[in-house]
């Protein structure tokens, strides 16, 4: 028993790391390298799970001709289990939906983020922040109350597009998740290091010099928020095909916006490994006061359901007041292709001073330098 738990909890928390590192990694590329301040990135992760929940039962009760008389959103928990008895025996349709309601995520939150951007791209700071977590209100509002989409404020229940994995279907869609978030990870890193990344950190630190040099602004910003709201939609389809189901008040801003802004702050902005190192603190130290809350629950003076939020509090504090930069701060970009010692070498020769980089101190001096500075304040 102690085993199959401990089992199930290193499952939970892999694949919720997985899910929040797909949304992490594309926030941290729209402000990280990008300079948007994207609060309402939930607005994507809403819109793959609806992708996902909305259209699945109702494509396969068509191929399959699952009770044609029922309506679908009052009898959806019936037609639901007829659909999974045809997927135990139908790898093919399964994989097939699976990649059809991915690409169709990815299509429809592309879209998605076209709109959002349009409206709110060319303002900054304030009210940007306002448009964008307005847009994502907006669509979960239509989610809880549009009935026929989701099941508004109760839930519509998707088919498990693996059923045909048998015993294994848990370990195989986790395996299958980790490598779509691995591909996620090498393209967003891939196009951080290229020309286009030091376009977006041109961008970011000075969007009028870059005008000035010939940058559409504008347009690099679009086609930014374009991307990664279509690959943030596929951490809202993997999350509806994990708990096989899907329900709107699921898709609040605390769990989908401030959770994975607070991992990026924790990491570190404008670096992948930054945002992974967030994620795994964070969904690690989440995971065990969710499963070990009752044990924990006689050493604290208070209700342990309010331990989750008073950690976060203190963890955002902690690392404002102290490490601002995150665990892992940002580097300077390299071109690749460059030797950069023998570039260094190069330019020392010429006369040029290139300045060393400064001893670094240990953790408990910047605490004690960052205490005195406080105090003085």
């Amino acid at each position: 028993m102690t085993y199959e738990f401990f089992n199930q909890w290193i499952i939970d928390l892999v694949f919720f790391l997985i899910l929040y590192l797909i949304v992490t990694m594309n926030l941290n590329f729209l402000y990280g390298y990008t300079g948007i301040p994207h609060f309402g990135i939930s607005l994507s992760v809403a819109g793959g799970g609806y992708v996902a929940g909305a259209l699945t039962g109702r494509i396969l009760r068509g191929i399959y001709n699952v009770y044609p008389q029922l309506n679908f959103m009052y009898e959806n928990t019936k037609i639901t289990n007829e659909i999974n008895v045809h997927l135990q025996h139908d790898p093919f349709t399964g994989i097939s939906i699976f990649l059809f309601i991915i690409a169709l995520s990815l299509l429809i939150n592309a879209g998605l983020g076209y709109i959002v951007s349009r409206p709110a791209i060319r303002l900054s700071g304030t009210y940007l922040i306002i448009v964008l977590i307005g847009m994502a209100e907006a669509v979960r509002i239509i989610g809880l109350n549009y009935y026929p989409l989701v099941g508004g404020t109760f839930w519509v229940h998707v088919p498990d597009l693996f059923a045909w994995m048998g015993g294994f279907r848990t370990e195989g869609y986790l395996i299958i998740s980790t490598l779509i978030t691995l591909g996620i990870f090498l393209l967003l890193q891939a196009m951080s290091t290229s020309p286009l990344g030091r376009v977006l950190r041109a961008v970011r630190e000075n969007p009028v010099s870059a005008e000035c040099v010939g940058i559409d602004v504008v347009g690099v910003r679009t086609r930014v928020m374009v991307l990664c709201s279509a690959l943030t939609s596929i951490s809202g389809v993997l999350y509806a095909y994990y708990i096989q189901a899907v329900l709107a008040t699921a898709y609040t801003r605390a769990s989908w916006t401030f959770y994975p802004w607070l991992m990026c702050m924790v990491g570190g902005i404008g670096n992948n490994m930054g945002a992974f190192i967030g994620t795994l603190i964070f969904i690690t130290v989440r995971r065990l006061i969710i499963y070990y809350k009752h044990d924990i629950e006689a050493y604290i003076p208070f209700q342990v359901v309010w331990l989750e939020m008073i950690m976060i509090g203190l963890a955002l504090l902690v690392i404002i007041m102290f490490h601002p930069e995150g665990l892992i701060p940002e580097k300077p970009t390299k071109v690749r292709g460059l030797n950069y010692k023998r570039f260094i070498e190069e330019l020392e020769r010429r006369g040029i001073k290139v300045p060393k980089r400064s001893e670094k101190k240990n953790p408990l001096q910047r605490l004690f330098r960052r205490m005195r500075e406080i105090s003085v304040r």
